[in-house]
């Protein structure tokens, strides 16, 4: 027999799209199994069984942040927001200036642009590093600066281009995986793995914090396609190897 070991790399589509880095793809096929047991003799042992597949899950490991697998990640919907000039944005300081708190804005700021805070109306301009410090989320308060609890603030500033993902506002989707696979161990012969249909659940975790390179856990059931007929064909999915 030939040798056909296996060592698997290669690029997963999910509806045509690549989806970056996968570091595990794995199937999982659990069985509904019957047995009736032999009554005719002592000692046990069974006169019949009956093995059936319940179900095949798969498990897709991403190491990819992107907003595409975030969005099937986290039930959520995509979309992406310009660069462009924010001008006179309309922001509060809180009630409270204990601990220099931070006021958030509406967009993602670049901070290596300059960046405007006035008094509303206009007419006093802000210090930063003296009234205020600059993250990208909006601006941190300085309690010892000139700016006064509840006052009414001007920001005008250049937003990022970024992708955002607002989670939870979908259903689990149904998707098409195709994984383009290579076998390391036979010098790179292809292995490519249809699935037909794919329904996943949410990201087990999404870490944001951490000293290791963070991944999206996800699992989706195996569906059945009933558009494919034919003798001999799975309406789950199919493997090629060369």
């Amino acid at each position: 027999m030939a040798d056909k070991s296996y060592i698997g790399k290669g690029v997963l589509y999910i509806d045509g799209i690549d989806v970056g880095n996968v570091t595990a793809l794995a199937f999982a096929i659990t069985e509904d199994k019957k047995e009736l047991p032999s009554y005719r003799t002592t000692g046990g042992g069974n006169y019949n069984a009956l093995t059936r597949i319940a179900g095949v899950t798969l498990s897709v490991n991403f190491s990819d942040y992107s907003a595409e697998n975030l969005g099937i990640a986290l039930f959520g919907t995509a979309s992406a927001v310009a660069a462009g000039t924010v001008t006179d944005e309309s922001i509060d300081a809180p009630a409270s200036l204990t601990g220099d708190p931070l006021v958030q804005v509406a967009n993602v700021i670049d901070t290596d642009q300059t960046v405007t805070v006035t008094s509303d109306p206009a007419g006093t301009t802000h210090v930063e590093g003296t009234d205020y410090t600059l993250t990208a989320a909006g601006i941190k308060i300085l309690a010892s600066g000139g700016i006064s609890a509840s006052d009414p603030l001007l920001i005008s500033y250049t937003k990022k281009a970024v992708d955002v993902v607002e989670a939870l506002t979908s259903a689990a989707g149904e998707y098409k995986l195709v994984f383009d696979g290579l076998n390391e161990a036979q010098s790179g012969a292809p292995f490519v793995v249809t699935v037909y249909r794919a329904k996943f659940g949410p990201a087990q975790d999404m870490s944001l914090i951490g000293d290791e390179f963070a991944e999206l856990v996800l699992s989706a059931d195996v569906l059945a396609d009933a558009s494919i007929t034919g003798a001999g064909l799975s309406q789950y999915f199919n493997a090629k190897a060369a």
